[in-house]
């Protein structure tokens, strides 16, 4: 997929106004470690206080979701029916995703529910990550993503409870080359596909060929596809 970028010509204004005063440099933004976030709905979104725990010995992450504070209104009487769903990253199971209790009519929720994950392995907290996604629930299924926050489980500590009030924060994906783009399609699949079920990963090579005017779409593999049969298997086929 490729967007189409034009530039306006804006001519400068005959005499602009001088400043005395050099403007300060903006401060260099911190490196992430996946993805960069959309802070500008930081202070609207709302804020998260959860805790984690991994308890080694018996293979199990504890995931207490405490409250949320200032939630964006997301219905007519300027409320919202919030609950926090959970996904282990990787992952396409559903055995990866869990989700509290809705709270109805509160921008302001205090769950006190904790969720827990069974047969965490040492492996998987060194190379997982769990998303932690506010949504309000719709009564006619259309449920509306709010906002989101993630944490590398190698973060935490084993045997080691970690607290967390964390702003919530869009998602915006890097490029290969790590510029950031496509941030209203990233919500759109993010507000619309946030309940249904993850199908699975599909690898493809993309090549244009400008003397020939030709795209050349390589097929590479899939992963963790969604089991189709009645044998647990499928037969995919990739259709363009």
């Amino acid at each position: 997929v490729s967007s189409h970028l034009s530039a306006a010509t804006v001519t400068p204004p005959l005499h602009p106004p001088v400043s005395s005063a050099t403007p300060p440099r903006p401060a260099a933004e911190p490196a992430g470690e996946e993805n960069d976030y959309d802070s500008d709905d930081s202070t609207t979104l709302g804020s998260l206080e959860f805790s984690l725990l991994y308890e080694q010995e018996g293979h199990a992450l504890h995931c207490c979701i405490i409250k949320a504070k200032g939630l964006k209104p997301m219905d007519s009487n300027g409320l919202a029916d919030p609950y926090v769903k959970l996904h282990l990253l990787p992952g396409a199971s559903k055995s990866t995703k869990l989700r509290t209790k809705t709270l109805k009519n509160t921008l302001n929720p205090a769950w006190n529910e904790t969720l827990v994950y069974h047969g965490i392995t040492d492996e998987d907290m060194a190379r997982k990550t769990l998303r932690l996604s506010v949504s309000d629930e719709d009564k006619f299924g259309h449920n509306e993503f709010i906002g989101e926050t993630r944490v590398a489980l190698k973060k935490l500590h084993f045997n080691q409870k970690k607290n967390f009030n964390v702003c919530l924060e869009r998602v915006i994906p890097k490029t290969a080359g790590g510029s950031i783009r496509g941030m209203a399609l990233y919500e759109d699949d993010v507000r619309y596909g946030e309940d249904s079920e993850e199908r699975g990963r599909i690898l493809i090579s993309l090549t244009y060929n400008s003397q020939q005017g030709r795209l050349v779409v390589g097929v590479v593999r899939c992963a963790h596809l969604a089991a189709m049969d009645s044998n647990g298997y499928s037969d995919p086929f990739v259709k363009m």
